[in-house]
C-alpha cells in the first residue's frame, strides 16, 4: 500500500454521534474544550427528541465546524442510524481533505490530551502494518482474551475474534479505505464481520485517551430505560476525573505486558454507593 501521512491537527476530523443524551454529552464536549481545543470537530446528531441535547449542542457551537441535524425516524435499533451517520461523516471527510476520521459517541470523555507524542505513537501503529485501519484510543474493559502485538508495541485481540477488525469508536485512515472501495454497513456487526473476513485490523495503542463514562444512560428502540445498579446511582451523572502529569507520567512508564484497562487507572466522580459496583461488577453493566 501507498505511504501513509502522518496524523495531525490539520488532517484529523473528530465526529461526535448524539442522540438524545444531556450530561453525558457535556462531559464530552467539556473534556474535548478543556483537553483537545485545536481539534477539528463535527457531529451528527440522530434526532434527538430531547430538548436538552440541542441546548449543549448549541452551548459548545464553536467547538464545531459542522453540525449536521438528521430528521426524525422510528428507533430500532439502539443507536438508531448509526452505521449511516459514520458513512455521513466518512463522506464529509474525504469530500473536505482529510485523512483520518476519529469516531466518538456521547456517552465518552477525554481524560488526557491528544498531543504530539500520542499522534506520533497512533501514526506509528499505521506506519507499520498496512492491515491496519483503525487505531482504537480506548481505555479497555476485561472482555475478551488482550494480547500484546509487539509487531506495532501495543494490544489487539486474537485473530479468531473478529473483534480486532472494527468499532463504531476510534481513529480510521480515510486513505485505506478508499483503497479498499469501503461502504459502512448498517451496524457494527456487520462491519466488524466484513472487515474480519478481509484481514483488517484495530488496534488498541499503548497510550488511550478517551473512554466510555460509567453508568450512561441507556436506550432501547429509542426510548431510556433502567438497568441495575439504579438506584444506586444516578445514570448518566457519572464522570472521570482528568488524569493529573503525575497519573500521565506513571501509566507512560509502565511495562506494555500492563495492559490499560479503565478500572484500573481511572478515577470516577459521581458513582458514590455504585462505588464497589463500579471496582468489581461486571464491566457490561459498569459501561453500558
Amino acid at each position: 500500500m501507498p505511504q501513509i501521512p502522518p496524523i495531525s491537527r490539520r488532517n484529523l476530523l473528530v465526529t461526535i454521534f448524539s442522540y438524545n443524551m444531556t450530561t453525558e454529552l457535556a462531559t464530552c464536549l467539556q473534556s474535548v474544550k478543556d483537553l483537545c481545543p485545536e481539534l477539528k470537530m463535527m457531529i451528527i446528531d440522530d434526532a434527538s427528541t430531547d430538548p436538552r441535547t440541542r441546548q449543549i449542542i448549541d452551548k459548545y457551537s464553536s467547538l464545531f465546524r459542522e453540525i449536521l441535524l438528521q430528521d426524525p425516524v422510528e428507533k430500532v435499533h439502539t443507536r438508531g442510524r448509526l452505521g449511516v451517520n459514520i458513512q455521513l461523516a466518512y463522506n464529509y471527510a474525504v469530500k473536505n481533505g482529510y485523512e483520518y476520521l476519529f469516531l466518538v459517541q456521547d456517552d465518552m470523555q477525554f481524560v488526557r490530551p491528544l498531543n504530539d507524542a500520542v499522534f506520533a505513537e497512533y501514526s506509528a501503529i499505521f506506519e507499520k502494518d498496512s492491515s491496519v485501519i483503525q487505531v482504537d484510543p480506548r481505555f479497555l474493559r476485561r472482555v475478551g482474551e488482550l494480547l500484546v502485538d509487539p509487531k506495532v508495541s501495543a494490544y489487539t485481540y486474537s485473530e479468531t475474534d473478529d473483534r480486532r477488525s472494527f468499532a463504531d469508536v476510534g481513529i480510521l485512515s480515510l486513505q485505506r479505505l478508499q483503497e479498499l472501495n469501503w461502504k459502512f454497513e448498517k451496524n457494527e456487526r456487520l462491519n466488524k464481520e466484513k472487515a474480519h473476513s478481509m484481514g483488517l485490523r484495530r488496534i488498541f495503542p499503548f497510550t488511550p485517551t478517551i473512554m466510555h463514562l460509567p453508568y450512561p444512560k441507556l436506550f432501547r428502540k429509542g426510548e431510556v430505560i433502567r438497568q441495575f445498579p439504579w438506584p444506586l446511582v444516578k445514570r448518566g451523572e457519572c464522570a472521570f476525573e482528568y488524569m493529573s502529569a503525575k497519573d500521565i507520567a506513571r501509566m507512560d512508564s509502565r511495562p506494555i505486558e500492563f495492559i490499560p484497562f479503565a478500572r484500573d487507572i481511572l478515577k470516577t466522580k459521581g458513582v458514590g454507593l455504585a462505588a464497589l459496583h463500579y471496582r468489581f461488577g461486571d464491566e457490561e453493566r459498569v459501561f453500558s
